[in-house]
C-alpha cells in the first residue's frame, strides 16, 4: 500500500482553476450567448404567406364562356370560394407575400355559371394585400 502525501493549501497553484470553476464559467458563457442571441440586431425569418390557386395569364387566356365546370376546374383548379347554397358561383384568390417570387399575378377571378352548369360570364380583378405589421411582444398587442 502506497501512501501519497497530502498537499496544503499553500502548496496548490492559485492561479490554476479547478475543474468545476471551468464548467460553471463555461456554463456561464453559453447562457450568456443564448440570453445575448434573442437581443440579436438581426431580423428573424419571416415565412412568406401564398394563399389560393396559381393563375397564369395563359390559363386565365383560355377561360371562355360555354366551358363546363369541370373543364374550368381542369383549367384553374377547385375554387377557393365555392358557395355551397349557390353552386353556379365561383370565386378564385391567389397572392403571395414574397418579395423574390417570380408569379406577379395577383387576382381575383369570379366566376358564374348557367342551370346547367356552362360558364356565362367571368370578371377578374388584381388585388392589392396589404399585412398588418405587428411589433408587439409575442405579437399579443400587450406593448
Amino acid at each position: 500500500m502506497r501512501i501519497t502525501p497530502m498537499l496544503s493549501q499553500a502548496q496548490v497553484p492559485a492561479n490554476k482553476p479547478s475543474r468545476i470553476k471551468k464548467l460553471i464559467l463555461t456554463g456561464l458563457l453559453f447562457s450568456t450567448i443564448g440570453a445575448l442571441n434573442g437581443c440579436s440586431a438581426f431580423k428573424p425569418y419571416e415565412a412568406p404567406i401564398t394563399q389560393g390557386n396559381v393563375m397564369t395569364e395563359e390559363s386565365l387566356d383560355l377561360i371562355q364562356e360555354g366551358l363546363n365546370q369541370i373543364q374550368v376546374r381542369k383549367l384553374l383548379g377547385p375554387p377557393i370560394g365555392q358557395n355551397t347554397f349557390n353552386p353556379y358561383h365561383w370565386e378564385y384568390l391567389f397572392y403571395t407575400t414574397d418579395p423574390k417570387s417570380e408569379l406577379t399575378v395577383k387576382k381575383h377571378l369570379v366566376l358564374q355559371f348557367d342551370k346547367n352548369f356552362y360558364l356565362t360570364k367571368w370578371e377578374s380583378h388584381p388585388i392589392k394585400v396589404q399585412m398588418k405589421k405587428d411589433d408587439s411582444f409575442l405579437g399579443l398587442g400587450w406593448f
